[in-house]
């Protein structure tokens, strides 16, 4: 009958601590937030991948999401 009790003992603890690790590794709900604080998200005017404003490229009033596509959408307009 102890070995069972020692037993149970053992079970229920290691289930505690398991729950409590769990638990810190979850997210907490404040940290989506931070996707607010990059900045606004604009469209490529190539492509139309959606990059954050400060890592886009801009050419006269576009933006792109990299050089190479700002500069393929110049010449492609320039050929027009």
């Amino acid at each position: 009958m102890r070995i069972l009790l020692l037993i149970a003992a053992i079970v229920g603890v290691f289930l505690i601590v398991r729950t409590l690790l769990q638990s810190t590794n979850r997210k907490k709900p404040g940290q989506p937030e931070q996707l607010k604080e990059q900045g606004a998200m604009v469209r490529c005017a190539h492509c139309g991948v959606h990059v954050p404003q400060f890592e886009a490229y801009r050419s006269g009033k576009r933006m792109y999401c990299s050089r190479d596509h700002a500069l393929a959408d110049d010449s492609a307009n320039s050929q027009d």
